[in-house]
């Protein structure tokens, strides 16, 4: 493990106990250093930036008062993320049910493609950003972990509650899916896809 990231490991180890022993400045500090990757991350789950806040207060709220139950099964930062999940899969439910797509080759090993790749290296982040917006939700999320908030596959499956292997093969689909949007064929990924299919058009 590079020297940087266990530090920092350890300085988020050392800060959650603070906040366990009831320091509101650590938990401040801990809002600094996760708070930006955790609201962009719910913000990418809801797609709207009020309930995004609202889940990062929720979840700086629940880690107050339950810091003391964390148990060094996986990083803090993979901890916070999980929370965050939690928080705004909660509003999404307030909203009703939500129906995300399965991944079929969620087994699978995947490997990494070809074109999709330098359609990718080519892009610059507006275009990304914009063509993140139309992905399906499944996509969008591990991508938000895995790149936007920088966790490994490990950390995104603990996030996520799903084996490694699932990590990587929705970061094949969802790369590819990207790579598509990017270059101007949406394919079954696209919002517009979704929306026929859900008015009984074909796939």
């Amino acid at each position: 493990m590079d020297a940087t990231v266990a530090e920092q490991q350890d300085a988020d180890r050392r800060l959650l106990r603070m906040v366990a022993a009831g320091d509101q400045s650590a938990l401040e500090e801990l809002y600094v250093r996760h708070g930006p990757a955790l609201l962009s991350y719910a913000d990418g789950l809801l797609s709207d930036r009020h309930r995004a806040e609202e889940a990062l207060q929720d979840t700086l709220l629940a880690v107050w008062r339950g810091a003391a139950s964390f148990e060094h099964r996986s990083t803090v930062r993979t901890w916070l993320f999980g929370i965050c999940r939690r928080q705004a899969l909660r509003r999404l439910a307030d909203r009703g049910p939500v129906h995300l797509p399965i991944d079929a080759a969620a087994d699978l090993a995947a490997g990494e493609p070809g074109p999709e790749a330098v359609t990718l290296a080519r892009a610059d982040a507006r275009a990304v950003a914009g063509a993140m917006a139309g992905l399906a939700p499944i996509h969008r999320e591990v991508l938000d972990l895995t790149f936007g908030a920088g966790l490994t596959h490990d950390e995104t499956a603990a996030v996520l509650e799903v084996p490694v292997g699932t990590v990587k093969s929705r970061l094949f689909h969802a790369r590819a899916a990207l790579a598509r949007a990017l270059s101007g064929d949406p394919g079954d990924d696209s919002v517009a896809t979704r929306r026929r299919a859900g008015r009984g058009g074909t796939r």
